[in-house]
C-alpha cells in the first residue's frame, strides 16, 4: 500500500490522481471518437466537465446517504460527535466517494448540458460509455494503493498484506483478497469489448441518428450496465471493509445494482 505521493511538504492521496488519468484517459478516447457521433469538440468537452461535477456530487451524495442509518441509530451520540469535533464529523459524513453515486451524477451532469445545448443525450450516454470501466479501472488501482475498499480475509495464491495504518488498524490485522485489482482488471475487459462493440456497430463520420440495424443509441449503456451489475453484486461479496454500509444482508452497491436493473432492461429494449 502506498496511499500518498509526496511533493516536498504536499501529501497527496494517490486515489485522486489515479482517478484523474483514468478520466483523462477516458475524455481523449471521447475526443477521438466524436466524428463517428457527429458531436463537435466544445460539446465533448462541456459534457465532459458537467458529468465530472455530476459525479463528483453523486458520488459524495451517495456516501453521504450510507452514513444516515448510523446517524440516524444514535442521534444523540451524533449531536454530541459534532459539537466535539466538527471537521471530523464532516469528514465522517463526506470522506468518501460512491462509485455508482459517481456514475449516476456523471450521466445526470451529460443530460443536463445535453438539454441545454438541445443535443441527443444517448449519443453522449454511449461515446462516453467506454470510458465508464476504463476510468474505474484506475480508481480502484487507486483504491489499492490506498487501503480503501479492501478484500475480505484471505490466505489463499495473491494475498495481500497490508502494513499498519493508524486510520485502519483492521485492515493489517490479516491477509486479504485483492479484490480491488480484481475488479480493474474485470474493467478493462469490460473497456475492451465496449471499444470493440461501438467501433463495429457506429460507422465513420457518420451524422445520423441511427447505427447497425438493432442497435439504438443507450444500447452500448445497457450492455456496460448488465456487465457490471453482475461483477459488483459479486464482488461485494469478497470485500472485507464495512464503511461501504449494509442494507440487511446485501451491501448498499447490491442493492442499487438490484435498482438499476429496471433501468438496464430499458436501455437493452430501447428501440429509439
Amino acid at each position: 500500500m502506498h496511499p500518498y505521493l509526496e511533493l516536498g511538504n504536499l501529501k497527496l492521496q494517490l486515489y485522486y490522481p489515479m482517478f484523474l488519468i483514468g478520466f483523462a484517459a477516458a475524455l481523449l478516447i471521447s475526443y477521438g471518437l466524436r466524428e463517428r457521433f457527429g458531436i463537435g469538440k466544445k460539446d465533448i468537452f462541456g459534457a465532459g466537465l458537467s458529468g465530472l461535477i455530476g459525479l463528483y456530487i453523486g458520488a459524495k451524495f451517495f456516501y453521504f446517504l450510507t452514513k444516515m442509518p448510523e446517524v440516524f441509530s444514535d442521534l444523540n451520540g451524533f449531536k454530541a460527535r459534532l459539537d466535539a469535533d466538527f471537521s471530523g464529523t464532516l469528514d465522517f459524513l463526506l470522506g468518501g466517494m460512491v462509485f455508482y453515486g459517481g456514475l449516476l451524477g456523471f450521466l445526470l451532469g451529460m443530460w443536463i448540458y445535453a438539454r441545454r445545448m438541445g443535443l441527443k443525450f444517448m449519443k453522449f450516454a454511449d461515446i462516453a460509455t467506454p470510458g465508464f470501466p476504463l476510468a474505474h479501472a484506475f480508481g480502484r488501482i487507486g483504491c489499492f494503493l490506498n487501503g480503501c475498499c479492501y478484500g475480505m480475509e484471505y490466505h489463499g495464491p495473491m494475498s495481500v498484506q497490508y502494513p499498519y495504518n493508524a486510520a485502519e488498524p483492521a485492515l493489517s490485522a490479516v491477509p486479504r483478497f485483492p479484490v480491488q485489482l480484481l475488479e480493474a482488471g474485470l474493467n478493462i475487459i469490460c473497456f475492451a469489448v465496449l471499444m470493440y462493440l461501438l467501433l463495429r456497430w457506429y460507422p465513420k463520420r457518420s451524422n445520423t441518428d441511427s447505427i447497425m440495424p438493432g442497435k439504438p443509441y443507450g444500447r452500448l449503456l445497457g450492455i456496460y450496465l448488465s456487465y457490471y451489475i453482475i461483477v459488483r453484486f459479486t464482488l461485494e461479496f469478497f470485500r472485507g471493509d464495512e464503511v461501504r454500509g449494509m442494507i440487511g444482508f446485501l451491501s448498499t452497491s447490491q442493492v442499487i445494482s438490484l435498482l438499476l436493473i429496471p433501468l438496464t432492461v430499458w436501455l437493452l429494449k430501447n428501440r429509439s
